[in-house]
């Protein structure tokens, strides 16, 4: 998690107790996500989405062109096995575990999209990772982009992604310039801090605020988000595991939520 110092919060990259919902809500929901058995990534690894060359990139098995799918099962198979439609991730519920698999990928396609489309740094820039605005926009681009390319998509699905694009396009030019982060340095995306919430209206604030921070090494600085998100996400696995057992609930797999 990232602090700004300037009267305004920084780029929070996780969450663990969404606002406004009451300790009951929240262990309820850690509860069905402990019971359930295969999560979103899970799934998607498992080529539960049926897209066969991207699943096969991100395990590194190669894709059964004999198996069982079958054109039209996403939309015609049953039961526990069966396919499901291509989900958006949701960036806050990644485990741990999914986390240090998932940015990777993102990572990789991103840097395939700015180099294949010469998209500068006001639309993607080198730190885009340390802005959630950033990720969660890319994030929906890629698994619009997975969805259009695949085998089974209609023939005109590459022409709306690319309609996509330039919309996502204009949205992330205007949320770069907000961000305040470029080719050669960055600081955390300012969030106006309320009434009642740490260092509001702290004068010496506002000066420390507007201080960016060199980029040196883009890869390091990555594999250091990286690091500390998956280490967030952890920490926050061990204390709901340690809640679960307290209350004498059923413990969490080691593996991550």
């Amino acid at each position: 998690m990232n602090e700004n110092t300037n009267g305004s919060s920084g780029d929070e990259s996780y969450r663990a107790k969404p606002d406004g919902r009451g300790r009951e809500d929240f262990d309820a929901t850690q509860q069905g996500i402990a019971s359930d058995a295969e999560s979103l990534l899970d799934a998607y690894l498992s080529k539960a989405f049926g897209l066969p060359g991207d699943v096969a990139a991100l395990t590194g098995e190669e894709y059964d062109e004999d198996g069982d799918d079958q054109p039209g099962s996403l939309a015609s198979g049953s039961g526990p096995d069966a396919p499901i439609p291509l989900q958006p991730m949701n960036l806050r519920a990644l485990t741990s575990y999914e986390a240090e698999i998932y940015w990777q990928v993102l990572d990789e396609w991103v840097d395939w999209l700015r180099r294949d489309y010469g998209l500068g740094t006001t639309h993607i820039p080198p730190l885009w990772h340390r802005h959630a605005v950033l990720r969660w926009e890319l994030s929906a681009l890629h698994t619009a982009w997975l969805a259009s390319f695949d085998s089974e998509a209609s023939a005109l699905a590459p022409v709306a992604w690319h309609r996509e694009l330039a919309e996502s396009l204009r949205r992330l030019h205007d949320w770069v310039g907000q961000s305040g982060t470029a080719l050669t340095e960055d600081r955390p995306t300012k969030v106006t801090l309320w009434p009642g919430e740490p260092r509001f209206g702290k004068e010496e604030a506002w000066k420390d605020a507007a201080e960016p921070t060199p980029i040196l090494d883009r890869a390091a600085d990555f594999e250091s988000w990286l690091a500390e998100d998956v280490a967030a996400r952890r920490a926050v696995e061990e204390h709901i595991r340690s809640s679960l057992q307290v209350l004498g609930r059923r413990p969490l797999p080691r593996g991550g939520i």
